[in-house]
């Protein structure tokens, strides 16, 4: 889906900039502001880096919720 979002976009920049076709600058803010606001609202990873010492363990309460299948 977003391969298809990737190519219409940059589809739509270089028509509009090539021929100041207003139509395909407006399908160019719209798919963008879609990607900008997929990238703000998407869970990001959380990442934690311990060292431990010898004798040390570490126990997980929480695996979160399943990612996209």
């Amino acid at each position: 889906m977003w391969r298809l979002s990737r190519m219409l976009r940059r589809q739509a920049m270089r028509r509009s900039v090539q021929s100041g076709d207003h139509r395909w600058f407006s399908i160019w803010i719209l798919l963008a502001g879609a990607q900008l606001i997929h990238r703000v609202t998407s869970a990001k990873p959380v990442i934690e880096r311990l060292e431990l010492r010898p004798g040390e363990t570490i126990m997980i309460t929480d695996i979160g919720r399943p990612g996209p299948p």
